[in-house]
C-alpha cells in the first residue's frame, strides 16, 4: 500500500460531509486528505491506498509517490535503503525463527504463528535486554504448547546449547506479559516419542499402549497433577516395559526421557502406594482388564506424606523414647551396605535376592514395623506381583 502522492485537488463523487451534508468535496491526494468545501469539516486524513501512483520531477525523472507502508505498520525511516531498528529486529526474528523450526522438524503454520507472536514481542519492547534466541523459542515453544505437539522446553536448549531455566524464565515472563492461557501438559503426548527410543521393537504400539492406560489412571490417582510429563512417561514406561517382558533398567529410562533417577524412583514409589500398584504383571497387561474403575482413586501423594509426617510427629509426642530408639534403628538400616543387609536379613530367615532398595524396604518392614517406606512384596514371572520401586 502507498500513501497517494500530489495529485492536485479535485472533487471526490460519491461523499457527503457528515458535518454539513454537502456534496463539494476536495481531495489533497499528497496528503491523502479529504476536506469539505463548505463547512472546512477534514474528512480523512492520512489515507492508505492500494494503488501505486507515480509523478514526473521538475529534472524529467518519474518516481513513487507517496510511501511504502509495510505489512507490519512499521514504515521506514526514510532515510533511503536505512531501516529501523525494529525492523532489522523482526527479520532477523522470521530467520533465526525459520532455522529453529527446521532444526525441531516444526512445520510452515507453526512458523507463521510464532512470527506474529514475534512480532508482538517487538511491539511490546520485550526483546530489549534479552536474547533474541531466548524470545524465539519462547515464542515457538508457546505456539507447541497451544498445539499440543511432542516437544519438550529442554529440546529447544539442546538445539540452542542454552540453559532449560534460561529458556523457562523468558517464557514465563513472556506468557505473563501477554496474559496467555495455555493449556496443561499431557503426558500422554510423549509416550510414543519416548518408546520408539527405548527400542522395543515390533512392540513399541502395544509398549505404549499399555504406558498410555497407566498414565490415564495416574491421572485419576493425582500423581499426574502438577508434576512434570517426563518423570509420569518414565514411570509408566517402565513399568509397561516389565509387563511386556523387557528389561529396561532405571538408567535406561533416565538417559531416554531427561529426569533423574531419583524422581523417577519416587513416582514409581508413589504408584506402588495406589491401589493398582498390587496388581499382577498379567493384570496389568490384560487388554480388557478396566485399569481406569478398578479400586478407589488414592489421595494426593503430598496429603499422604503430611499425613505420614503427622503420624510420626503424634508418635513422637506420645512415646518419644520409644519413637526416638526406632527412627535411630531406621537409621542405622538404611546406612548398612549390601553385604550387611543380606546378612541380617539371612538371620532372620528372609530371601536375599535382589536390589538395595527391595532389600532396605523388606528389613525395614521387619524391624521397623511402623516405617511407612514399603513396597509390594512378590518376585517377577507370570502371576507374581510387579516390584515397581526396586526395578
Amino acid at each position: 500500500a502507498s500513501l497517494a502522492g500530489p495529485l492536485g485537488r479535485m472533487a471526490l463523487n460519491g461523499l457527503t460531509c457528515n458535518h454539513c451534508g454537502g456534496t463539494d468535496i476536495e481531495l489533497d491526494a499528497a496528503r491523502g486528505d479529504a476536506v469539505c468545501i463548505q463547512c472546512g469539516t477534514v474528512l480523512e486524513e492520512n489515507t492508505i491506498v492500494n494503488e501505486v501512483t507515480f509523478e514526473t520531477s521538475a529534472g524529467g525523472g518519474s518516481g513513487v509517490v507517496g510511501q511504502f507502508v509495510p505489512s507490519s505498520g512499521l514504515r521506514s525511516s526514510g532515510l533511503g535503503f536505512a531501516k529501523e531498528s525494529r525492523e532489522v529486529a523482526l527479520s532477523n526474528g522470521q530467520r533465526h525463527i525459520s532455522q529453529l523450526a527446521n532444526a525441531l522438524r516444526l512445520s510452515e503454520h507453526h512458523q507463521d504463528a510464532a512470527q506474529r507472536l514475534f512480532q508482538l514481542a517487538v511491539q511490546h519492547n520485550f526483546i530489549q535486554g534479552r536474547k533474541t534466541q531466548h524470545v524465539i523459542a519462547a515464542c515457538l515453544y508457546t505456539v507447541c504448547r497451544r498445539e499440543k505437539t511432542a516437544h519438550l522446553l529442554i529440546d529447544y536448549s539442546d538445539v540452542l546449547q542454552t540453559n532449560v531455566y534460561m529458556l523457562g524464565s523468558c517464557f514465563l515472563k513472556f506468557t505473563r506479559m501477554l496474559s496467555l492461557t495455555l493449556p496443561i501438559i499431557d503426558p500422554s503426548l510423549y509416550i510414543h516419542r519416548f518408546a520408539s527410543r527405548l527400542e522395543f521393537g515390533d512392540k513399541t504400539h502395544f509398549v505404549s499402549m499399555s504406558a498410555l492406560r497407566l498414565v490415564q489412571r495416574m491421572k485419576r490417582d493425582w500423581i499426574q497433577t502438577g508434576r512434570r510429563p517426563s518423570g509420569i512417561c518414565g514411570a509408566a514406561l517402565l513399568i509397561a516395559a516389565r509387563i511386556h517382558g523387557f528389561r529396561r533398567t532405571q538408567r535406561e529410562v533416565v538417559r531416554v526421557v531427561r529426569i533423574c533417577d531419583v524422581t523417577l524412583r519416587k513416582r514409581l514409589i508413589e504408584f506402588s502406594d495406589t491401589s493398582l500398584g498390587q496388581l499382577t504383571a498379567n493384570q496389568l497387561g490384560d487388554n480388557e482388564f478396566d485399569l481406569e474403575s478398578y479400586g478407589a482413586a488414592a489421595d494426593p501423594p503430598s496429603f499422604l506424606r503430611n499425613r505420614r509426617a503427622d503420624e510420626a510427629e503424634r508418635r513422637l509426642l506420645m512415646d518419644p523414647e520409644g519413637e526416638g530408639s526406632r527412627q535411630r534403628r531406621e537409621g542405622e538400616i538404611r546406612a548398612l551396605k549390601m553385604p550387611a543387609l543380606r546378612r541380617r536379613l539371612l538371620a532372620l530367615g528372609e530371601p536375599t535376592d535382589g536390589r538395595k532398595p527391595e532389600l532396605l524396604a523388606r528389613l525395614l518392614e521387619l524391624e521397623c514395623p511402623e516405617t511407612e517406606l514399603q513396597l509390594p512384596e512378590g518376585g517377577e514371572g507370570e502371576g507374581e506381583q510387579l516390584r515397581l520401586a526396586a526395578v
